[in-house]
């Protein structure tokens, strides 16, 4: 017969080595992995396309800066980042199934004519190559830099979601994208922009002019400040592991291909060293047990 203490000491060990498991499984996933080209420099980056924080502030004057040059890159090609901890809370509506393995987290401006142009002439082909077939999933984050007239439309975008239709307006936005802050977001075109869509104007009005959702926007730029995000369009691709692939620029779908196809691949973390010392440390705690319950054999003869 075996003793209670004995029962308990062997139905403990499996809790032991899973959570010792589990525990190195997730200290492996948020480490960070440089793979940057240190090659290049911000020298290599188009004139005007950096902002920093001093600078953003006074970004609401307009016309000044820009976002990405086509060619640059934060740091060279890419930069691996610690997984897990882009914060999605006040996102979008996710575009694609929820259940797609990778995820791709794109920080914008609706002003920004960067972000136009990878919406127009990038986006289509991952939309049909990744999204459509559920190998990815889109958010798109609010990073409003270029004037009044960006949060205006950030906050109008959520205002059709209330009405089922983000994306349509989302997209809608950039179809019709003019000159910063040259009157083609305000307010009363954003007004339009919701009755060419079908929706019902009254509840669209009402949303967007009472600031309903300021606070999320001025969240999902806080969100990018945190992340270290100085221009758009800034995106983050998650592989299904948790580890980060960050994207700065309107680049060519072949750029976000090879990444995705990278992130689809990419194992599971590996039973590595941080689970080499947990996995010591419950065996201890086996012993510790064993020689205070006095267990000699498993069974009683």
């Amino acid at each position: 017969m075996m003793t209670i203490e004995k029962l308990l000491l062997f139905a403990f060990i499996p809790i032991i080595t899973g959570f010792s498991y589990a525990y190195a499984d997730s200290m492996q996933g948020s480490g960070s992995m440089p793979m940057h080209d240190s090659t290049m420099s911000s020298n290599n980056m188009s004139s005007g396309s950096m902002m920093n924080e001093n600078n953003m502030s006074g970004s609401m004057m307009g016309s000044n800066m820009s976002g990405w040059g086509n060619s640059s890159m934060k740091g060279g090609n890419m930069m691996m980042m610690s997984s897990g901890n882009v914060d999605l809370s006040m996102a979008s509506p996710v575009e694609g199934s929820s259940s797609a393995p990778v995820t791709i987290i794109e920080f914008g401006d609706y002003q920004c004519p960067e972000c136009d142009a990878w919406f127009k002439n990038q986006e289509p082909a991952i939309k049909a190559n990744y999204i459509d077939t559920n190998k990815a999933k889109l958010y798109f984050v609010d990073f409003p830099w270029a004037g009044a007239d960006s949060i205006a439309a950030a906050e109008a975008s959520y205002c059709a979601g209330d009405q089922g239709k983000y994306w349509q307006y989302h997209d809608y936005l950039y179809q019709n994208q003019g000159a910063i802050q040259s009157g083609w977001a305000s307010t009363s075109n954003l007004k339009s922009y919701a009755s060419s869509l079908g929706l019902d104007t009254n509840q669209f009005n009402s949303c967007l002019d009472s600031g309903k959702y300021s606070d999320r926007v001025a969240h999902n730029r806080e969100v990018g400040l945190s992340k270290g995000v100085q221009g758009t369009p800034t995106f983050f691709i998650v592989g299904p592991s948790g580890t980060m692939q960050e994207i700065t620029g309107p680049q060519p779908a072949s750029v976000f291909s090879s990444s995705i196809d990278q992130m689809s691949t990419q194992a599971t973390p590996e039973f590595g060293p941080a689970a080499v010392v947990v996995f010591v440390i419950a065996i201890s705690t086996i012993v510790i047990i064993s020689a205070k319950t006095g267990l000699r054999t498993i069974y009683r003869h």
